[in-house]
Parts: C-alpha cells; structure tokens; sequence
C-alpha cells in the first residue's frame, strides 16, 4: 500500500525557507482547527449564556480526549519523520499503518466514554445546573466522532512528517466550511432541519469530521505519495508499543493541560455561569498563540525528525532556534493588542455585560503569559520531534499538578477572585518554559531514535535472550 519514494525535501533547503514552507500550510490548518471549535461558539451566542459556557468549556474535555491521540501519534510522527530521514519509507509506512489501527482503537475508547459518563463530566465542570445539562448534551454528541478525528489526525500526522503539510489544510478547509454551513441548519431548524439547539452544533461537527476521515481514506486508497502505508517491511521490526513509548508522555502533558483547565474552570464556577464563560472564551482567544506557535513547532518537530534521521543534528538545532525568533515575535505583537483592545476580542463570542465585567481585567493579566507561552509551545513541540518526550512531559507534570490545587487556593489566599487564576497562569507559565528551555540547551535530544531504529529495541533485545535461553 506505499507509494513511490518521498524524499525529504527539507533536507535540501535553507532552514527559514524550509520551515516557513512548511509551517504556512500548517498554521492555515490550525487556524481552520481553532474555527472548527469557535464556529459552534459563535452560532449558539443566540441560546443564552448557558449554552456559551457549555460549548466553550466543553473544548477542555475534547483536549483530555484527543491527548490520547498523542500515545501513538507522536510516536507516529516522530518515528515517521526520522524514517524518512533516513531513506527507509517501507518502515515508515509500516510506523503510520499500526499508527493509524492503534488510534482507532483509542477512539472507540473516547466514544464509549462520552457516551456513559457525559453528564458527569459536565458536572466537573460546574454547578451551574443549566449550563451542566447544555455541556453534557453536547459533550455526549461530539465524543462520538472520536474514532473519525483519532484516526484523521494519524493520517495528517502522517502526511506532516513525510514533508505534505499542504493536503492536511486543504482537507481542514473543506471540512470546517461543511461545519460552517451546518451548524445554523442544525442549531435553530432552518428549512426542513429540525430545531436542535446545542446537540444541534454537536452533529454538524460529527457530519464534518465523517467526511474528514472519509477524504483521508480515499487518499490512503489511491496510494497518495506522502501517505505511505505498508502491513511489513524489511529491517528491524516497528512495534506499536515502540509508538507508544514516545507519545504516551507527549499524551500524558494534554491530559494534564486539560485537567488543569478543568480544574480553572470549576474553581471559577464560584463566581457563576459569567466566570465560567470567561475562562472558556479566554482560551479561545489564547489559542491564537497557541495555533502560531504550535504551528511553527509541528512544522519544526518534522524538519527535526528529518535532520537527525539524516545524522545532522546542528541542522535540527538551528530549526529550534528559528522557531523560537518567530514564535517570540509573533508573542510580543499580540501581547501588545491584548493589553490595549481585550474587550474586542471577548465581542466575538458574548454580549453580556457580566462577562466583560469580569472579562476584560482577565485578559489583561493573561496577555502577560503571551511570551512565555510561544516560546514554550515551539520549543517543546519541536524538540519532541526527536522522539525524547519523557523529560518535557515531567516538567508539565509537575507544574500541573501544582495548578490544580493552586487554583481553588489562590483566590482564597489573595482575594484575587477570577484574576488570580490568570495571574496563576501567569506565574506558572513563566517558570514552566525556563525549565523547558534549561532542559533543551542540555542537548541530550539530539540523538534522536538512533538505537530505536537502527537496531533492535529493549524489548525485542529482552525477547531474543529469552529464546536463546
């Protein structure tokens, strides 16, 4: 089922030309990614506040779900990319085929999962009895699409490291233009649709992200060259728990990045459903920051992947370092908008009063994170494209399992309110991405997969000596 060879063209390049290559694609998709999450936001402002809280702070339990996508895909990527690298696309092709079955697998867990435990998810969220019904009759709706996203992002991650960021944006704008349309049909019954309200803004995303999954099949079966997919190979066996073992900490961080947004979420709801809203909208804006920077960091971590496959790691160095300048620029411009317009931003989601009461001073204070977080964001999504996961993925934990508590006790301890939970964040995230950079400047990262692929793993070592035994 693989195609004709691939070569990784990023190799043959200046670095900023390469990247920037690579990551504009990149961020067109995350950009349509983030409007797949604001469009349901957008069109249920006509539902109340209720419904607002819900979709918005419903995405905290989508990231929970989706970083199980990271226990394979980031090994999918970074196993891919150095493959490629490194000239051998036959395993490459066997990585993303046992990728791609594991991710499926892991999205059956997540529907199941929506489907019993909704409700008390939302519960988690707040005790707002009205926006608890709205989140849990969207969460329950939306989670059943988790095998078709699971799986469409084990393909584009596939595409992404053979070099193709190009195929995945041209999917997501057909997709979110599909959600587009079909959100005001199925949310307020126009025409011959039914009147769904919330569930209504679920479906039409389940309805897009079908046809996602359907679109990277039929690209898969028509041997599309940058989505490589094989059942053997020659060489040293790829294991699926090889895969695993890079993404299950890149998988354990967005666990526990939406654990702590939970965690916010729930100690704002002591302020009602308005603080509640304000978090999730919030982070909506904050995720501007987060689709450059990430897009500048996926784009790196394949150009990563493909110099130390390659054996240059002073090449895979140099793409860090032109992440960051970017990232930190692009930081430093909107932090800068922030201070000055927060109101125009929190506009596009809520008209009420109370919100931007209590909204405009959060993101204010929160704008001061802008910095610290892209420089974050690049660093580390770069860098685990050398397959080490395990170092950053304890400096999340730690620093996140230190919020969950801080962030019912701040306010307590300050008075702060709602703003103390954007100073905690703040704080934290100033400190989180020095520790993330000391680690980087280490240079341990640089070697790469190198035992993992040219030769045979622990496991299969530990396997040979028991049968020599």
């Amino acid at each position: 089922m693989s195609g004709p060879a691939a070569a990784p063209e990023t190799l043959g390049r200046p670095v900023p030309g390469a990247l920037f290559r690579l990551a504009l694609p990149i961020f067109a998709s995350q950009v349509l990614r983030l409007a797949f999450q604001w469009v349901d936001a957008l069109w249920v402002r006509g539902l109340g506040v209720d419904a607002t809280a819900a979709v918005t702070t419903a995405v905290f339990v989508m990231w929970a779900v989706l970083s199980l996508y990271d226990v394979f895909g980031m090994g999918i990527s970074a196993y891919v990319s150095q493959l490629i690298g490194a000239g051998d696309r036959p395993r490459a092709g066997l990585a993303a085929w046992k990728g791609l079955r594991a991710a499926g697998v892991m999205g059956l867990a997540g529907a199941l999962g929506g489907l019993l435990f909704a409700r008390g998810i939302a519960s988690l969220l707040t005790t707002d009895p009205g926006v608890v019904d709205a989140s849990a009759t969207y969460l329950r709706v939306v989670l059943l699409g988790t095998p078709l996203v699971m799986m469409s992002l084990a393909c584009e991650s596939v595409l992404r490291a053979c070099g193709d960021t190009r195929t995945p944006f041209l999917v997501d704008l057909g997709v979110i233009a599909l959600n587009a349309v079909l959100d005001p049909l199925l949310i307020y019954g126009t025409g011959p649709f039914p009147r769904l309200g919330v569930a209504g803004a679920a479906l039409a995303t389940v309805i897009a992200q079908a046809v996602m999954f359907a679109t990277y099949a039929a690209l898969a079966l028509r041997r599309h060259p940058s989505l490589p997919l094989a059942r053997c190979a020659p060489g040293p066996p790829v294991r699926v728990l090889g895969l695993a073992k890079v993404g299950l900490p890149a998988a354990a961080i967005g666990l526990l990045f939406s654990a702590v947004y939970l965690a916010f979420t729930r100690a704002a709801s002591e302020w009602g459903a308005a603080a509640v809203a304000v978090v999730g909208i919030a982070n909506r804006v904050e995720a501007i920051q987060f689709v450059v920077s990430g897009s500048i960091g996926f784009a790196a971590a394949a150009m990563v992947g493909h110099a130390l496959g390659a054996g240059d790691p002073a090449r895979a160095v140099t793409v860090v370092r032109t992440g960051q300048r970017w990232a930190g620029g692009f930081a430093l411009g909107l932090t800068a908008l922030w201070l000055a317009w927060p109101g125009a931003f929190l506009a596009m989601f809520t008209k009420d009063p109370q919100v931007f009461l209590l909204g405009v001073p959060y993101v204010r204070v929160l704008a001061l994170a802008l910095l610290a977080t892209g420089l974050e964001i690049v660093t580390a999504e770069a860098v685990m494209g050398s397959g080490h996961t395990l170092a950053v993925s304890w400096i999340y934990t730690v620093f996140s399992l230190a919020r969950i508590p801080l962030a019912f006790l701040v306010p307590r301890w300050t008075g702060g309110g709602l703003q103390a939970i954007a100073w905690l964040i703040v704080v934290t995230c100033a400190l989180r991405t020095a520790v993330v950079l000391a680690w980087v400047a280490r240079g341990s990262w640089k070697r790469g997969l190198s035992r993992e692929l040219q030769g045979r793993d622990v496991t299969a070592a530990a396997e040979d000596a028991g049968a020599a035994g």
